[in-house]
């Protein structure tokens, strides 16, 4: 007979759901003014993709650049 024992199957993360009022910069509520990326909608803290931008960081959804 074969003992060999078999590895229990991966447990996948549950499903990451995006509130409308959640900045993914801050990873908070969206304070102030929004910034909304052009390319996939998704809505910034106008500071924060002012922050961004000046830093260079790309959109946490599409991996476009941030115009703000």
């Amino acid at each position: 007979m074969n003992d060999k024992k078999v590895p229990p199957p991966p447990v996948l993360p549950p499903s990451f759901n995006i509130r409308d009022n959640f900045c993914l910069f801050h990873k908070g509520p969206i304070q102030g003014e929004t910034y909304t990326c052009p390319t996939c909608k998704t809505p910034y803290c106008l500071e924060c993709a002012k922050k961004a931008k000046l830093e260079g960081k790309l959109c946490i959804k599409c991996k476009q650049l941030v115009i703000a």
